[in-house]
């Protein structure tokens, strides 16, 4: 595949990642865990499609000497890294809002109790 080709696969398949990510902590935020966590599951999909790409390019790079970076490239790796670092952070806040809902549950449970 040509090399334009395969940096626009990595940044198409990073950029979705990072979105689906993102749709996730709103989804959580509203308290819908479950598709929160399914647009996580569409999420790293997406991702492992994009390192699938940058796998192969670093392979055609380490091949061949004569491959220079260029600036796309860089915007492409970009884009995996932000891909990567939102859905870290797209993990943890699920698991706090999720945590968060069960507290609150557990709060109107004793508040019922006692009223």
């Amino acid at each position: 595949m040509e090399l334009e080709n395969q940096i626009m696969q990595i940044i198409v398949y990073a950029g979705n990642a990072k979105s689906l990510a993102m749709e996730s902590i709103k989804k959580a935020r509203l308290g819908e865990i479950d598709a929160a966590k399914n647009k996580m599951d569409e999420s790293n999909k997406n991702l492992k499609e994009a390192h699938k790409f940058h796998a192969a390019l670093l392979t055609e790079f380490a091949s061949d000497e004569a491959q220079k970076a260029n600036l796309f490239m860089v915007h492409g790796e970009d884009h995996m890294m932000a891909a990567i670092t939102s859905l870290d952070f797209a993990k943890e806040l699920i698991f706090v809002h999720e945590k968060m809902g069960q507290l609150e549950n557990q709060l109107q449970q004793l508040q019922n109790k006692e009223g």
